[in-house]
C-alpha cells in the first residue's frame, strides 16, 4: 500500500466517522438542546400572507395548541424535501393538536419571499398551511435573532411563546417526541401525549 493510498484510507475514515457524527449530532440536538431557550412571545407583526391578505402572526399562534413554524424558501432544496413531512404534521393536527405556519422568504438572498413564487410553490407541491412572507429583517424582527439557513423550525407554545429554534429540517415524529415530552414537563394534557 502506497502512502498516498493510506492517507486516502485515513482521510476518508475520518471523514466518514465526521460525517456520521455531524448527521447523529444534528438528528438529535433537537431533543437534547430545545429546552435551553427562554420562552418569550413574538411579537405581533402584521405580514402578508400567501392568499395576498394581510395577517397578524399572533392570528396563528398559541390558542391552547402548539405550532410548528418553518422558515423556508420556494427555491431551497432542503426545503422542498422537508414539505412533504410538514405537510403530514398538518394534515395530522385535528389528530395531534399541532399547528402549522410556513414563514416564506426569497432562498438564497433572505430578501422577502415572492408572493406568485410562493403561491406557485403551494399548487406544485399541494402545500395548504397558512404561509406569511418574511425576509431576514422580519425575522429579525421576531426577536429570533439572525437567520441563519432554510429550512429553520421553531416551535411556539399554546401560550403562543417561541420554545425552541433548530436550523435544519426536524422528522415530524421528532418534533412531536419534544411536544409531548415538554406537555409532560408542564403538566399539559394533549391529544399527542
Amino acid at each position: 500500500m502506497s502512502y498516498r493510498d493510506l492517507t486516502f484510507t485515513i482521510s476518508s475514515k475520518t471523514n466518514m466517522k465526521s460525517s456520521l457524527l455531524t448527521r447523529n449530532t444534528l438528528l438529535f440536538s433537537f431533543l437534547l438542546f430545545a429546552a435551553s431557550l427562554t420562552a418569550a412571545p413574538l411579537p405581533n407583526l402584521e405580514l402578508m400572507g400567501s392568499d395576498g391578505k394581510k395577517h397578524h402572526i399572533k392570528d396563528f399562534l398559541g390558542k391552547d395548541k402548539w405550532t410548528t413554524v418553518i422558515v423556508w424558501g420556494p427555491k431551497c432544496p432542503a426545503c422542498i424535501e422537508e414539505m412533504p413531512d410538514i405537510q403530514r404534521l398538518y394534515d395530522d393536527r385535528k389528530k395531534t393538536n399541532i399547528e402549522v405556519l410556513g414563514l416564506a422568504i426569497d432562498f438564497p438572498t433572505f430578501s422577502l419571499a415572492k408572493l406568485k413564487q410562493v403561491q406557485q410553490f403551494e399548487e406544485d407541491y399541494l402545500i395548504d398551511f397558512p404561509n406569511l412572507l418574511i425576509s431576514s429583517n422580519i425575522y429579525y424582527e421576531l426577536g429570533l435573532g439572525p437567520l441563519k439557513g432554510t429550512p429553520t423550525i421553531i416551535l411556539v407554545d399554546p401560550q403562543g411563546s417561541v420554545s425552541t429554534v433548530q436550523l435544519g429540517g426536524v422528522p415530524a415524529d421528532a418534533i412531536k417526541k419534544y411536544i409531548a415530552k415538554e406537555n409532560a414537563k408542564t403538566g399539559l394534557l394533549s391529544k399527542n401525549n
